[in-house]
């Protein structure tokens, strides 16, 4: 456990782990009484609520197959779909965009470090954020692979993780798609995807768990 006052961007820390502390024994003064004491803790940044409302521009962390699949979604729901390049960079291109309605999809597992900056535009701008694992983890839990092992590893990740071996949950779910499709249909790439994830069926079971992000056509929300 790390305490701090400011984003640590050298660490790829989820969203789902900032919390702020709350002082439970203060005093009636108007100072705080500052003694030994458990303090309760608050997670800060909440999720979005997506009400099916189709955003003016889609903006996706990565550039590769993560970003493959949900610019094809966005192409046939004529919506524009930008690759940021890198998480680090979403908050610039979404600033200098003169749409307001945008939707970021980015790798909640490490995109800690970028939440500040980023929901301080939602004042100026209506940003809705989906922040999943990793695109490898929307896969995993779509239902494709339903052996005992993965639904396990899913619902405890952190008991399958080495940290000496995966810097990050995203290279975990990354590493973990590779072994589990390694010889496959769908064989997986970090770098290009696969087509198979585009066909039919397996883009349907993927889809199933996003949630109504106004991305999909209207038959299909």
């Amino acid at each position: 456990m790390l305490v701090a006052r400011e984003s640590l961007p050298q660490l790829p820390y989820s969203v789902d782990e900032i919390y702020g502390l709350k002082n439970t024994n203060r005093s009636t003064t108007k100072y705080p009484v500052y003694s030994r004491t458990y303090a309760s803790t608050y997670r800060i940044y909440g999720k979005s609520e997506f009400d099916g409302a189709k955003p003016q521009v889609v903006i996706v962390e990565d550039s590769n197959s993560g970003y493959e699949f949900f610019a094809v979604l966005c192409k046939n729901s004529g919506i524009p779909c930008i690759s940021a390049g890198g998480k680090s960079n979403i908050y610039d291109i979404a600033l200098n965009r003169k749409k307001r309605d945008i939707l970021v999809i980015a790798d909640g597992a490490a995109f800690g470090p970028e939440m500040e900056f980023l929901v301080s535009l939602q004042r100026f701008k209506r940003i809705k954020l989906f922040l999943p694992e990793s695109f490898e983890w929307l896969v995993l839990k779509s239902g494709l692979f339903p052996d005992k092992r993965t639904q396990e590893m899913l619902r405890s990740p952190a008991s399958y993780i080495e940290s000496a071996d995966f810097f990050s949950c995203e290279q975990f779910f990354t590493h973990e798609l590779i072994e589990k499709t390694r010889g496959t249909f769908l064989t997986y790439s970090k770098s290009r995807l696969n087509e198979s994830y585009l066909a039919e069926h397996t883009r349907g079971a993927i889809e199933k768990g996003l949630p109504n992000l106004g991305i999909l056509p209207q038959t299909e929300q």
